[in-house]
């Protein structure tokens, strides 16, 4: 249960929560509109499957994500959301701005965010 609290996960979730209510009342944040949430997107998801393997699969504190499988999940994202869906609904654009973000989310994870679950005792 860790993993869901760490401040950049708790931030990333903020950030998007903050900018999907902007844009249902019609004052998008300029310029980060578009881009903070594809800056976060990569710790947010990343985060989510380290929890989820922590928790079910691996069942382990001490377990990181391998470079691999965070580099999977960039290609992944950037594939679905500025590949495919662009191609199928003109409700989704293709910017390659967006996947030099997912990149930057990707190595701030693996750097940052990817870290064993150390208990603290007193």
């Amino acid at each position: 249960m860790k993993t869901l609290l760490n401040p950049w996960f708790i931030i990333g979730c903020l950030t998007w929560v903050m900018v999907l209510i902007l844009r249902r009342i019609d004052h998008p944040l300029p310029y980060l509109n578009g881009y903070i949430n594809d800056a976060f997107a990569i710790p947010v998801i990343a985060n989510l499957g380290l929890w989820f393997n922590r928790e079910f699969i691996i069942k382990n504190d001490y377990y990181i994500l391998s470079k691999r499988q965070v580099i999977f999940i960039v290609v992944y994202v950037a594939i679905v959301f500025e590949g495919f869906l662009p191609y199928l609904s003109k409700n989704y654009t293709a910017d390659w701005i967006d996947v030099l973000l997912y990149i930057f989310g990707g190595l701030f994870f693996y750097k940052v965010m990817n870290r064993a679950q150390i208990e603290h005792r007193s």
